[in-house]
């Protein structure tokens, strides 16, 4: 095995595992345990490490200089004598975007999760400014500053 597929093997790898992280992430946000999120949390930031180093690695391999395109790279491995670079750079780019779409669905499902504790935090706030109860006849009742002495309770 050259270099050149060893790079983009490790490239696969490293994808496949940021995106079976981010499954199970999504599987977490769907089911609202948030528990489990900081070590899934941990898992994607050492994917992304692991990933940004790989991506260098495999940048230098093929000599290229930022900014670095897609075009670039494919222009790069045309060049290349090896039989299933080009195969192997598109299983990869069908790793990149499965994974920026699990990424998105996670993100979308995050901003739900923010909007439902919002509106329940709204409403706990609300509740605790109020400083009424209603009494049997219907009239707010002050509880914190009671205007009638407790010998007309």
């Amino acid at each position: 095995m050259s270099e050149l597929h060893g790079r983009l093997d490790a490239l696969s790898g490293l994808l496949r595992k940021l995106l079976d992280t981010l499954t199970r992430e999504g599987a977490v946000l769907q089911r609202g345990d948030t528990e489990t999120l900081p070590g899934l949390a941990a898992a994607k930031e050492a994917c992304a490490r692991a990933l940004a180093a790989g991506w260098t690695a495999f940048s230098d391999a093929l000599n290229l200089h930022p900014p670095i395109t897609r075009q670039a790279i494919e222009q790069a491995l045309d060049t290349q004598s090896e039989p299933g670079l080009v195969e192997a750079w598109s299983r990869i780019v069908d790793l990149i975007d499965e994974t920026q779409r699990q990424n998105r669905l996670n993100g979308r499902l995050i901003e739900e999760q923010l909007r439902r504790t919002q509106s329940a935090l709204d409403i706990l706030q609300s509740a605790a400014s109020q400083h009424a109860l209603y009494g049997a006849d219907g009239h707010s009742v002050e509880l914190l500053s009671p205007q009638r002495s407790i010998d007309e309770v």
